[in-house]
C-alpha cells in the first residue's frame, strides 16, 4: 500500500455518513468530543429527478450480485436516508427479549426531536386512499404508517421522498451531519475507510483514501458506519475475516395497473401499508421514479418488456410495492462484490404480496390485463456482522475500541425499514462511548 501522506487526530473517528454514523457524531459533537467523519460518497443536492437520485447510489444503481440479484446501494452523505420513503417501524421485540437490548428511552427521544407520526389527513392523496379503502375491503388491516416527515413542510401532490426532498419535509442524517459540523465534526467526502489500524489488538484509527490521497486518522475509538455492504470490506482487511458472512437484503417488488384519477406517484411515498408479520411480508402504497420503473420492466425479461408502454400511465397509475423477509445467506466479498440469491421462501413470500395486492388493484376498479408487476430489487441490505456473532451487545468488534453502527449489526432477518433501531442504537453507543471518556 502508498505510504499515508498525512496523519489526522481526533477522539473518535467514524467510517460512513448514514443514519448510524450520523447519529454517533452528533452525539458526540454534542458533548464536545473531537469527531472526524469519512464519507465515501459526495455531498449532492436533492433534485426531483431521477438522473440526480442515481449519481447518489454505488455504480449509478446497478449494484448485482453474482446471481444477478439487484441490490440498491446508496452512497452520499447521509446514506440510505436521503433516498428513503421516510417510514418508521419502532424496533422489534425480539431485539430486547433475545439480545437484552431495551431501546425504550432512546425511541421516545427520538421521537420527540423529529416527531415522527403518521401523515395527517390533508397530506393523504387520492390513490393512497383508494388503495387503502380496497386493501380493507379484502380484510387487510391497512393503515398510515409512522414517517419521518414535518407535515407543515410536506408539500400535497409532490411525491419526491425518493429524491430527497428539497422541502426540508423528510429528515435525512444530513441535518445530524450538519449539525455535528456546527459542533466541530470534521466531514471529509469522497474519502473512503480501508482498514483499522490496531496495536495490541485495540483500534488506534483508519486508514483512508480521500482527494489529497492516503491519511491516518488516530483516534481513540472507531466506528464503522459504511452500510450493510461497505462495513464488511473494511473489517476483512482489518483481520475479522468473518465479517459479511451472510445478509440479508429484504427483497420486494412492485404490482400495479392505470387508473381513473391521480396516480401514486403524486403522493407521499407509502403513506399507508399493512405488515403481515407472521409471513413476513410488508403492503404499502409506493410508486417508483419513473427511470427505476422503467429498468425494473426491463430487468423483469419478457414478461417485463410487453409492459414497457405501461410507463406511459405511470402518472395515473395505483402502485402497491411488496417487500419480504429474506434470510441470512450470501455472502459480502473483500472487493465489494457479493453473492445473495432469492430462496424459494423468499419467492413464496414475494408471491403471496403480489396475489394481494392484485386482489386489491381489481377492487379499486383495475383490469386484470392491465396489471403490471416488475423484477425484484433488494434495500437495505444488513445484517453482516451481527450482534451476538461478531459484536457484542455494545456493538463493539473483537477489536477493542473499534464498533459499527449502521444495518450491519442487525442480529435477524427483519424485513422492515430499519433507521429507527438504527439512530436509536446509535444513541445508545453515543452516550457509552462519551461516559467511558473516549
Amino acid at each position: 500500500m502508498e505510504r499515508s501522506m498525512q496523519t489526522i487526530r481526533a477522539d473518535v473517528v467514524i467510517a460512513g455518513s448514514g443514519p448510524g454514523g450520523a447519529t454517533v457524531a452528533r452525539e458526540l459533537s454534542r458533548r464536545g468530543k473531537k469527531v472526524v467523519v469519512c464519507e465515501a460518497g459526495k455531498y449532492q443536492k436533492p433534485r426531483n429527478s431521477s438522473l440526480p437520485l442515481l449519481t447518489m447510489m454505488d455504480g449509478l444503481g446497478l449494484t448485482f450480485s453474482k446471481e444477478r440479484t439487484w441490490v440498491l446501494r446508496p452512497k452520499t452523505v447521509g446514506g440510505a436516508s436521503v433516498v428513503f420513503c421516510g417510514t418508521a417501524f419502532r424496533p422489534p421485540q425480539w431485539l430486547q427479549e433475545r439480545y437484552g437490548i431495551d431501546l425504550r428511552d432512546e425511541v421516545a427521544e427520538l421521537y420527540k426531536e423529529i416527531p415522527i407520526k403518521a401523515v395527517p389527513d390533508n397530506l393523504v392523496g387520492h390513490a393512497a386512499v383508494r388503495i387503502m379503502e380496497a386493501a380493507r375491503d379484502i380484510g387487510l388491516d391497512w393503515n398510515p404508517l409512522e414517517k419521518w416527515i414535518r407535515p407543515e413542510k410536506c408539500k400535497a401532490n409532490c411525491g419526491k421522498c425518493w429524491f430527497g426532498c428539497k422541502e426540508g419535509a423528510k429528515w435525512t442524517a444530513r441535518e445530524f451531519v450538519d449539525e455535528a459540523v456546527l459542533n466541530g465534526a470534521r466531514l471529509m467526502v469522497k474519502t473512503k475507510v480501508d482498514k483499522v489500524l490496531t496495536e495490541n489488538g485495540r483500534a488506534v484509527g483508519v486508514r483512508a483514501h480521500g482527494p489529497a490521497g492516503w491519511v491516518d486518522i488516530m483516534a481513540e475509538a472507531v466506528v464503522l458506519s459504511a452500510g450493510g455492504q461497505g462495513t464488511p470490506p473494511i473489517l476483512q482487511r482489518s483481520g475479522l475475516y468473518d465479517a459479511g458472512q451472510g445478509f440479508f437484503i429484504d427483497p420486494l417488488w412492485f404490482v400495479m395497473a392505470p387508473f381513473v384519477g391521480q396516480g401514486t406517484m403524486y403522493d407521499i411515498t407509502m403513506t399507508a401499508g399493512c405488515n403481515l408479520e407472521k409471513d413476513g411480508i410488508v403492503m404499502t402504497d409506493l410508486m417508483p421514479p419513473p427511470m427505476v420503473y422503467t429498468a425494473l420492466l426491463v430487468f423483469a425479461g419478457k414478461r417485463g418488456w410487453t409492459k414497457l408502454p405501461k410507463v406511459l400511465q405511470a402518472a395515473r397509475s395505483l402502485s402497491i410495492m411488496i417487500k419480504v423477509r429474506d434470510g441470512l445467506d450470501g455472502r459480502i466479498n473483500v472487493d465489494e462484490s457479493f453473492s445473495k440469491p432469492i430462496d424459494y421462501d423468499t419467492w413464496w413470500k414475494l408471491n403471496k404480496g403480489a396475489v394481494l395486492a392484485e386482489e386489491i388493484l381489481l377492487k379499486a376498479g383495475a383490469r386484470r390485463d392491465d396489471i403490471v408487476r416488475t423484477a425484484v430489487v433488494g434495500a437495505h441490505p444488513g445484517g453482516t456482522v451481527r450482534i451476538g456473532t461478531l459484536l457484542d451487545s455494545d456493538c463493539q468488534t473483537e477489536i477493542k475500541g473499534c464498533y459499527c453502527m449502521d444495518t450491519t449489526i442487525i442480529p435477524e432477518a427483519w424485513g422492515l425499514p430499519p433507521t429507527v433501531t438504527v439512530v436509536a442504537m446509535a444513541k445508545r453507543l453515543a452516550r457509552r462511548l462519551a461516559s467511558q471518556g473516549t
